[in-house]
């Protein structure tokens, strides 16, 4: 049974010629049935192997490819549609080495008068970053102020920074911005949040180098964009599915309340 097959038909004149065409309503939406969400045994829970595609996972449970689109009715995180779906290792390192490639510059915001090395009104994206020191260059993609952070891709070369040592200053082409380094990551591995050092849950926190009021640097330990990334696809690897005694009768009801 394919996913949009169930969807009402309605007439569309898509010239405005007075010549209506039957389209598929995608607009449509309906939710998991409270009754479903209430009664836990109507559900059960799998573990996606490594590469498996959502019709591999309908055949496995099912004996038929045909309904793997209720995994995407069921799972919240699932909503946004396949791009949402667990990658395989070899998809999601391949993902990570694309998307990520480059480094992160990390600035020390001092609050003056001036806003001395905030990040805040300074740099345009796809403007040139490069070193005093070094001469690295590179293209700024991307700016992550709470973390004050410069994301720069395409580089040459390789900046200096070091909390503890040597920094220098990075200068925009275009604006002719200038901002003290910090720290130096490579993407993949600089942080994405901090938490405070022991603690089991690694719970958010603010790290007082960036905001002003947040916890001291010292205290605190990071998760990286490489084990976030890693973790959310773990996470995303086990899904809630209907139980096979119930799926005839999930998917005649899916299909009742989406033509209403």
């Amino acid at each position: 049974m394919s996913f949009f097959k169930q969807f009402p038909k309605v007439k569309y004149d898509f010239n405005r010629q007075g010549i209506s065409q039957n389209m598929t309503d995608i607009f449509r939406s309906v939710r998991p049935l409270p009754s479903f969400i209430d009664n836990y045994s109507a559900y059960k829970l799998y573990e996606i192997k490594n590469g498996e595609r959502p019709d591999i996972v309908s055949g496995r449970l099912y004996g038929t490819s045909q309904y793997y689109w209720t995994f995407f009715v069921i799972n919240d995180f699932l909503h946004d549609g396949t791009r949402s779906w667990p990658m395989s290792q070899e998809d999601l390192q391949a993902y990570m080495a694309k998307e990520y490639e480059g480094y992160v510059i990390e600035t020390n915001p001092k609050i003056t008068n001036n806003f001395e090395n905030s990040l805040a009104g300074r740099f345009q994206l796809g403007e040139t970053l490069t070193g005093s020191v070094t001469n690295a260059s590179g293209t700024l993609t991307r700016k992550i102020t709470d973390l004050s952070q410069l994301v720069i891709q395409n580089v040459t070369g390789a900046y200096i920074g070091s909390a503890t040592g040597a920094k220098e200053l990075i200068t925009g082409a275009t604006t002719e911005d200038s901002v003290s380094t910090y720290n130096v990551y490579k993407y993949l591995d600089a942080p994405y949040y901090y938490y405070e050092t022991g603690d089991s849950n690694k719970k958010p926190v603010t790290n007082a180098d960036h905001i002003t009021g947040g916890k001291d640097a010292y205290t605190l330990s990071y998760v990286t964009n490489r084990e976030h990334l890693e973790a959310t696809n773990d996470q995303n690897s086990f899904i809630r599915y209907v139980d096979p005694e119930y799926i005839n009768q999930f998917t005649t009801t899916f299909e009742e309340l989406i033509n209403e």
